[in-house]
């Protein structure tokens, strides 16, 4: 009886969802593509060399890595 109440009480504080129209669903949710899609090593930007975890700056090859 005390488990009822208590879930009677936590379902009045709880945000109810918001249902969402399936055609509004089709243009505001984008679906994963189907295909993966793998990005260009070249296009990703380097933040540090290769040696360390994170950028140092007094690294040569890190400060030369974000030139």
């Amino acid at each position: 009886m005390i488990k009822k109440i208590w879930n009677w009480i936590k379902n009045i504080f709880k945000p109810q969802r918001q249902e969402v129209d399936e055609h509004e669903e089709l243009y505001l949710h984008v679906p994963e593509p189907d295909t993966p899609v793998y990005e260009n090593e070249e296009a990703v930007k380097k933040e540090h060399c290769d040696r360390h975890l994170r950028f140092i700056k007094r690294c040569p090859d890190c400060i030369e890595v974000i030139k």
